[in-house]
């Protein structure tokens, strides 16, 4: 879909407002299941047939038809075009829209906060030449001590803030920044008994703080002694909110790695990266927050953490599993010995032995059976009843069967009880959830039908069915990124007849060839209204194949078929005219028997 804004910019916007909070503003939902489910607000009906499945971050209205991701609802509910939907959407996250040429009106608050980010790339110029001109030998001697060397420090903008009272105050205002933008940014502070302004950070080692596109959005600070805060970080401000960002998001983004690392630190972060081990991000002095982690969804498919190993590491790691796995992530612990930190264990035995640890990592169920295995004396038979009541919370909420019929096994062998008796003890915390889900089961499964009889009745023409089977594949390779790798060398983008599924199609190969990856979500931002509402349906129903690679190279087979049949109609209309040689008639011929012969074996194959 054509816009003003880069592609970037819409998904960071789309990332940040989740799809349930968002649709729960305006339809009261209700969760069945792993989806939540309400009274379609786009036409009236008695019974919900309207479902969000935050996974995908979709909606699909069952009984109309409806769906797409966030900025389609918010189109739709508010009668909004696209471009008036980023802007309410991006105002809601508070997320900067750059001005552009086109309309969008540059308001008093944006104008605000593109001072805000050219004051921050001036204040990280000015830390960092107070760093670098060597004057300074304190900042340089615990950089050194930390190993971190000169490429490092040039990388990520490291600076220092010298120990002076408005050193940074009069740097910004010999440039000509306002002191209502200055003051407004964060970096200075304004006492109100006296009205004496002075530089929020000094004597620290600085670190800038960069949004997800490379802007300095904020900074840390690191103390060089023992006095306490030890680390200050900029307040939240027009272009910053601590709860929305990743320390090195920005460079972890693009190393195309499977896993991302989630560290405690700048320092964790910045002296894995000099490693080499890019995938690496930190949070920014907060405990992990909804909207880190649904960023982190979006560019990694596992998340590792890496936190201290005591007993306030331990909280922060269990907080933070528990809040991925919610939102659908794979998360899971890295277990260093002896507690050590990243950069002392790599010291001691090496990059390649830590990367082994990495993938060793312990599963969201492991960590926990191991804190309580920590917590509580099993030697003794009440030792063990507590153990194993606590750990059924455990195993109660693991969906997998085979998964769970594991840990029984090893609680059984460990413990020296009977399988049956756990597997008992699992039953009597099911029994109500279970019965829940039979009657929402069945409630979806009505709501199903109904909408398959109604769809039935309707008859698609030849194009439509086409358009159908180029959303169809779209839908299985965003289902599956890997499909697209088997189905390649069969994939013709040019027999795509729409040029916004081939666009759609284009960038969701681009983004799977770099590695990168592409989300259903994040295809739809591509797609107008009618073909994501098309899409959202495909993708609910397409989502039960149980081979998605067979599926795929199916539809592959049919807009062949669909292009050959397209042509035969050709030839066929071609040959009723008067005007033609016999030698024309000879080619076409030829060509149609050629083209029988495909569409023949085409058939035999699906």
């Amino acid at each position: 879909m054509a816009n003003f804004f880069p592609e970037d910019l819409i998904e960071e916007i789309r990332v940040n407002n989740d799809i349930v909070d968002v649709i729960s503003e305006y339809v009261k939902l209700e969760k069945k299941g792993k989806n939540y489910f309400g009274r379609c607000p786009f036409h009236n009906e008695k019974t919900g047939s309207f479902s969000v499945e935050p996974v995908k971050q979709i909606f699909h209205c069952f009984g109309c038809g409806k769906g797409g991701n966030v900025i389609h609802f918010i189109m739709a509910i508010e009668n909004l075009d696209f471009i008036e939907a980023i802007k309410l959407l991006a105002d809601r996250a508070r997320i900067q829209l750059p001005e552009t040429n086109n309309g969008v009106r540059d308001d008093e608050k944006a104008k605000l906060k593109k001072e805000l980010l050219q004051i921050n790339i001036e204040a990280a110029r000015f830390f960092h030449n107070n760093l670098i001109n060597e004057k300074n030998v304190l900042p340089i001697q615990y950089l050194a001590k930390r190993k971190i060397e000169r490429q490092t420090i040039i990388k990520f903008g490291l600076g220092f803030a010298e120990d002076k009272y408005d050193s940074l105050y009069k740097h910004l205002k010999s440039l000509g920044f306002s002191d209502t933008s200055i003051f407004a940014s964060g970096l200075v502070i304004v006492k109100e008994e006296t009205k004496k302004v002075y530089d929020r950070f000094r004597g620290r080692i600085m670190f800038p703080i960069f949004d997800i596109r490379g802007n300095v959005i904020a900074f840390g600070g690191r103390v060089l002694d023992s006095s306490q805060p030890k680390y200050m970080n900029s307040p939240e401000t027009a272009v910053y909110q601590k709860g929305k960002h990743l320390y090195a998001m920005n460079f972890a983004k693009g190393s195309c790695a499977k896993k991302i690392i989630l560290a405690e630190g700048y320092m964790d972060v910045i002296s894995l990266h000099q490693r080499g081990i890019l995938n690496v991000v930190a949070p920014l002095g907060t405990a992990l927050t909804e909207n880190q982690s649904k960023l982190l969804k979006k560019y990694t498919e596992e998340i590792i953490l890496s936190f201290d190993s005591d007993s306030a590491g331990q909280a922060a790691a269990l907080r933070s599993l528990d809040l991925l796995n919610d939102i659908g992530c794979n998360a899971k612990v890295l277990t260093i010995p002896d507690g050590k930190d990243p950069d002392e264990f790599i010291n001691a035995h090496g990059v390649n032995e830590f990367l082994r640890l990495v993938d060793k990592a312990k599963t969201l169920l492991d960590f926990k059976l191991e804190i309580l295995d920590n917590k509580i004396d099993t030697s003794t038979n009440e030792g063990k009843v507590k153990f194993i009541d606590k750990a059924v919370l455990i195993l109660d909420k693991i969906d997998n069967n085979v998964e769970r019929e594991l840990y029984v096994k090893k609680l059984s062998k460990d413990f020296g009880v009977s399988e049956q008796s756990i597997y008992s003890e699992i039953a009597k915390r099911q029994k109500n959830i279970e019965e829940n889900n039979r009657k929402q089961i069945k409630d979806i499964k009505v709501v199903k039908k109904n909408t398959i009889i109604k769809k039935s009745n309707k008859t698609e023409t030849n194009e439509e069915r086409f358009i159908k089977l180029q959303l169809m594949l779209l839908a299985a390779i965003c289902l599956e990124n890997n499909v697209y790798f088997q189905i390649k060398n069969s994939l013709k983008i040019e027999k795509i007849s729409s040029a916004e599924i081939k666009e759609a199609l284009v960038y969701a190969c681009e983004q799977i060839e770099s590695k990168a990856g592409v989300l259903v979500g994040e295809i739809l931002n591509k797609l107008s209204a009618p073909l994501a509402e098309s899409f959202a349906n495909i993708i609910q129903s397409q989502s039960i194949y149980e081979n998605n690679k067979k599926a795929a190279l199916d539809i592959v087979r049919k807009i062949d078929l669909y292009d050959l049949e397209a042509r035969k109609e050709e030839i066929i209309e071609l040959k009723k005219r008067s005007d033609l040689s016999e030698g024309d008639v000879e080619l076409l011929n030829q060509e149609l028997s050629n083209i029988v012969l495909n569409i023949a074996m085409l058939k035999k194959g699906l």
